[in-house]
């Protein structure tokens, strides 16, 4: 992320994972894991640190507006924590953006399917709508948005049942 210390970006991908954690959590969606991957690339210009999150499923059945809220989760933590923290600008502002395009990218067909159109302007009207709720649900839980945070990014790794603990949430069976 543009202008950040390996440490604090390193927390940023925390938070964002942990946002989509709790989130999945909190619309009762069971969580296996949810995990940092650290790498470091040579792209002929010296040593590039990559960082990548992701928060593991296990089978459910929710309704569309649950899943959309839980992909949406993650950018909008990010953005909360920047803000909170001091650390926002809009390259950074930008950067989560761009580091959530998967997290859009799977939510589309959900919201093409809710929303029963194919025009991408009301489709992602819809996602932004999502995402201002999931957004109330995470000031209702930023603590434990923080604590899930703190915990995956100083082990890098935490099961569903770890993360639940951290949260004061529940990890429902998988469907």
């Amino acid at each position: 992320m543009p202008g950040l210390d390996p440490a604090t970006y390193r927390r940023a991908v925390s938070v964002h994972e942990a946002g989509h954690t709790v989130i999945a959590l909190h619309v009762g969606m069971h969580v296996k894991d949810v995990k940092i991957v650290e790498r470091t690339r040579d792209l002929g210009c010296g040593p590039r640190l990559e960082l990548e999150g992701t928060m593991s499923p296990g089978d459910y059945e929710l309704a569309h507006s649950a899943v959309v809220k839980q992909l949406a989760a993650g950018e909008r933590a990010e953005q909360r924590w920047l803000r909170d923290y001091g650390l926002w600008t809009q390259d950074r502002g930008w950067a989560a953006e761009m580091g959530a395009l998967h997290d859009r990218d799977a939510a589309i067909p959900r919201l093409r399917m809710f929303t029963g159109s194919d025009d991408l302007a009301t489709v992602l009207g819809a996602y932004v709508h999502f995402g201002d709720q999931a957004e109330e649900v995470l000031g209702q839980h930023w603590p434990a948005v923080l604590a899930v945070a703190g915990a995956l990014d100083e082990e890098g790794e935490l099961t569903g049942d770890q993360a639940a603990t951290l949260a004061g949430l529940l990890n429902p069976p998988p469907a």
